[in-house]
């Protein structure tokens, strides 16, 4: 079994911070022909269900015909997918599975694999208003339904109360399974309905065990960040809500769209979200008639045909549903992003304008700050500061301590004080609050450049997190301090914060799978949300804190995924004709780039795709970029996919893929921006355009060119009559004799503008994929 080391554990844990803290960690692990794993049989598409006889028995027989009896087929069938999709998962050997993709209508087998998870101020800061004159047509994204694909829910919080609401829409074909909750699972004309998918996890895990209060064998939500997800996207109105009833983030919590009705699909059980259970709430999201799916989940970029998220979301795409998908939380490094297939709506995380702070007072008379969530005052006297690497417990080193680890730290010099900690990459393994708690401690300071952006819930509230440069000024101080004090403030909540600013922790591009499609797509608030929690999960991620929680903060792209889908919604109600690639297009093309000065060194476009969303533009976006199935395969073509790997993504037979003789590049997909990698020579791609603005308009274009390009238009005027809706054009990219992008992506846009619209399309340059600066 490979081992990770610290650094990777700590990208690991980084993957989760806000999010869930995994329970359980296994490295990937060769297996032999004959060892039993969980695969994923892959029949293609399911255009009309049941049209050809599809059913699990249907499955079961093909099953059978290769394990050798009916009933041993019927034990080794996991999941049967026979709605958007069709296919089923298994327990098999590789040497099984190999005889499977032989076999006639099977398009490809490969395993299913584990998928990490990835508010109160945050809408009015988007601009979604309560008494906004913009949304009274979307009435709030009525009757829309949404839903996540995530933890569960916890379905009595009062985000979820139905009052006034209408009788369920028709069209929702869904369910409210109950499973083994306690209490018993219910739900309402609001949360319409939900379900759980458990057997892959089973399959490869063992039963869940029901005896385990931290667990429920249901959509019931223990864990919290489902709750969190979906009272974020559609929660409805609740007011004077604040974070455990301090006033920090006080406030009407909502979600984006509040009059929406939601649905929860739960695929996440203790350490494991897999692939088979995630493909499984697809094809029933797809039964069910939702119309914006929102997934805060994810695993490192691998092909599309490998890629259970990325073929679920194809059909669903196909089906008219919009899918919102976590970008990661692997940055700061380029090429990170995930779930970046070019028909999801790929989401990034950055700030509002919004910090809760807490002070600390030295002896020295110096103020340092730090982000915090202090709820328990502290006796305003002074208290001795110690260093944990200057307490160490009998038989640990002084580094050791340092990280506060369990059992690190003696308990006699840690009473009464206030602790410095210095976690490391042990930080989400250890807790160093709890350790300086238990043992009598006052209060931490945390010294962590990945925390210090941002504030979160520790099990021990008197705990403030500071950069490793103001730690480092802290611990000078005690160490040349014959009697070093400090004390800490209360946290306070501050306002008009410059934001927004990328988080550092926001996967970045390129995507590396497809590098010439630009991703993210765009930047969302994810820092420091309150939103909905479940009061069975831990509010810390620390097994041991109690708490209960109505509310709770958290961070991660899981946190923009949601509102970028709830503002999806919106236009959705607003715009219910329009496809999924209509409503991404009007999001990107409205989208504000970030501004420079205050995210330096962030890799630029890369890092937000379009920019940071803008709800009100997006309503009138004045044109849109339109992407059809057909636009996706050729896209597919374009990367040299072989037919079969083609068929894998789309479920389409080879016959109605027909890929070019000439390969075309995959910077000709009809997308909202453009991009191309391996920039040495000058490249032509064809854009077309829809006007959805005054049926006559006439559209301007204006070029911001890369640095070391230049970008010809052909036509630069665009006439839009009743007559005439869609039109297309070509952008010329011509590498000049600076040459810019062989060390680093470049950056510029084209604007059509007919004086009311600016519809931006973001362009980006950069070096070849082997390249060390790509």
């Amino acid at each position: 079994m490979a081992a990770h080391n610290g650094s990777q554990l700590k990208r690991l844990i980084l993957w989760t911070l806000g999010l869930l803290a995994l329970k359980n960690m296994s490295a990937v692990h060769s297996i032999s022909t004959s060892e039993k794993q969980l695969y994923i049989v892959y029949m293609g598409s399911n255009k009309i269900p049941h049209a050809l006889g599809i059913t699990a028995e249907t499955h079961s027989d093909l099953l059978s015909s290769v394990l050798g009896s009916a009933a041993t087929g019927k034990t080794a069938l996991v999941h049967s997918y026979i709605h958007g999709l069709n296919g089923f998962s298994a327990m098999l050997s590789a040497s099984e599975a190999a005889q499977l993709s032989e076999m006639p209508g099977v398009v490809s087998t490969f395993p299913s694999v584990s998928c990490s998870l990835q508010t109160t101020r945050t809408w009015d800061y988007m601009g979604v208003n309560l008494d906004g004159e913009s949304w009274t047509s979307t009435n709030f994204g009525k009757d829309v339904i949404v839903a996540t694909i995530d933890t569960g829910v916890w379905p009595e919080h009062e985000s979820f109360d139905d009052e006034g609401m209408d009788p369920i829409p028709e069209k929702w074909k869904g369910e409210c399974e109950t499973g083994q909750s306690f209490p018993e699972f219910y739900c309402n004309r609001k949360l319409i309905g939900a379900r759980y998918f458990s057997e892959g996890y089973e399959a490869i895990w063992g039963q869940i065990n029901t005896s385990d209060p931290t667990v429920s064998l249901s959509p019931r939500d223990t864990e919290g960040h489902g709750t969190h997800t979906i009272t974020t996207l559609g929660g409805s109105r609740t007011t004077n809500v604040s974070f455990q009833g301090t006033g920090l983030a006080v406030g009407t919590a909502r979600g984006g769209a509040s009059n929406a009705r939601v649905a929860a699909y739960k695929v996440c059980w203790p350490g494991s979200c897999q692939t088979a259970d995630i493909l499984a709430a697809f094809d029933m999201a797809i039964h069910d008639g939702v119309d914006v799916i929102s997934i805060s989940l994810g695993a490192s970029a691998i092909d599309y045909f490998y890629d259970s998220i990325a073929i679920g979301a194809f059909h669903a795409t196909d089906k008219g549903i919009l899918v919102v998908a976590a970008g990661g939380n692997s940055g700061p490094s380029k090429a990170t992003v995930s779930n970046g297939a070019p028909w999801i709506l790929t989401a990034a995380a950055s700030s509002i304008d919004r910090e809760f702070l807490s002070d600390i007072h030295l002896g020295n008379n110096v103020t340092y700050s730090g982000p915090s969530l202090n709820t328990e005052k502290i006796d305003p006297n002074v208290y001795p500061l110690v260093d944990a690497g200057n307490i160490p417990a009998q038989n640990i080193t002084s580094t050791d301590a340092r990280m506060c680890g369990p059992d690190s730290l003696d308990a006699k010099k840690v009473k009464g004080n206030i602790v410095v900690c210095v976690p490391g990459d042990m930080l989400g393994i250890n807790y160093p609050e709890v350790e300086v708690y238990d043992k009598g401690g006052v209060a931490t300071i945390m010294v962590d450049d990945e925390l210090k952006s941002y504030a979160q819930v520790f099990r021990h509230p008197a705990v403030t997190v500071v950069s490793q440069g103001v730690g480092s000024h802290i611990l000078s101080y005690i160490n040349s301090t014959r009697s070093p004090v400090a004390t800490m403030t209360l946290s306070l909540q501050y306002l008009g914060i410059p934001a927004p600013i990328a988080a550092k922790f926001s996967s970045r591009g390129p995507n590396v799978i497809s590098p010439d499609v630009l991703k993210p797509d765009l930047i969302a608030p994810g820092v420091s949300i309150l939103a909905g929690w479940s009061p069975a999960a831990s509010p810390s991620e620390d097994p041991s804190d109690i708490r209960t929680f109505q509310y709770n903060f958290l961070s991660g792209t899981s946190m923009s995924t949601p509102h970028i889908a709830g503002v999806a919604a919106l236009l959705k109600a607003e715009h219910p004709d329009w496809s999924p690639a209509a409503i991404k297009s009007a999001l990107m093309t409205t989208a504000t780039p970030l501004d420079s000065k205050h995210n330096q060194n962030s890799h630029g476009d890369l890092t937000w795709g379009s920019g940071h969303i803008d709800p009100k533009g997006a309503i009138d976006p004045g044109l849109v970029y339109n992407t059809t199935s057909g636009d996706y395969k050729l896209f597919l073509c374009s990367m040299n996919y072989t037919d079969s790997q083609i068929r894998v993504v789309t479920g389409t037979d080879t016959a109605h893929v027909t890929c070019p003789k000439a390969r075309v590049s995959a910077s000709s997909l009809n997308y909202p921006t453009i991009a191309a990698s391996n920039f040495t020579n000058t490249i032509t791609v064809v854009r077309t355009v829809t006007n959805v603005g005054a049926p006559t308009a006439t559209y301007r274009a204006e070029i911001d060119n890369p640095a070391g390009v230049r970008v010809r238009v052909s036509p630069d005027v665009l006439n839009f009559t009743p007559d005439t809706e869609v039109l297309s054009y070509t952008a010329t990219l011509e590498p000049m004799d600076t040459q810019p992008w062989l060390k680093n992506w470049v950056f510029g846009a084209l604007i059509w503008d007919d004086g009311r619209h600016r519809v931006r399309t973001a362009i980006a340059v950069g070096p070849t994929v082997d390249s060390p600066f790509f």
